[in-house]
């Protein structure tokens, strides 16, 4: 044999292990894109998040009412964590994430600051009844078919039945407590 016919045959050779060797990863990779949408939607949980812990941290403190104090807390320790979560999704998407409330969620507690006592816990209430009524849908819909980016997907349908419990505990302490 010539030295020709062994390199053909060693080419050919190594040409059919690589082949052989392929296990059907000719399928394209599905890779999530990071949408606007997605974006706009990690902003936002994370202004409202901050909301909520500066107004609940607010209420742990200022609030007249033992079940608003606890609610407070309540609110205080579940949007840390909920944040946490969005924390690790910015930086995975390489996103800066904002470091305060929006306008509104600034406005919500400079408004509590000047409160105390049942005007206090009667305005936190309110205050948050909305906020919890406005983030409802919101979660309701990006968990569901607005969103391709599972992780944050995820994040929405988790923390969309906290969001639920809240709010339901809101109304009833709105029921109880004198307006």
């Amino acid at each position: 044999m010539t030295l020709k016919k062994l390199l053909l045959m060693g080419c050919l050779g190594g040409a059919l292990v690589f082949t052989a060797c392929d296990k059907d990863d000719d399928d394209p990779v599905v890779t999530e894109q990071f949408t606007s949408t997605d974006s706009t939607f990690l902003v936002n949980a994370t202004r409202a998040n901050l909301a909520e812990i500066q107004t609940g941290q607010l209420a742990s403190t200022q609030g007249s009412d033992d079940s608003v104090k606890s609610f407070g807390q309540m609110l205080l320790t579940n949007h840390q964590a909920a944040q946490a979560s969005l924390d690790s999704i910015g930086t995975a998407q390489n996103i800066t994430l904002p470091d305060s409330a929006d306008a509104a969620g600034q406005g919500m507690y400079n408004t509590l600051l000047g409160l105390n006592g049942a005007a206090f816990d009667s305005a936190f209430i309110k205050m948050q009844i909305t906020s919890h009524d406005a983030a409802i849908p919101i979660y309701q819909s990006y968990g569901g078919a607005s969103s391709s980016f599972s992780t944050l997907k995820s994040y929405a349908n988790r923390y969309l039945p906290i969001l639920q419990q809240q709010a339901e505990y809101l109304d009833s302490l709105n029921a109880r407590l004198p307006q």
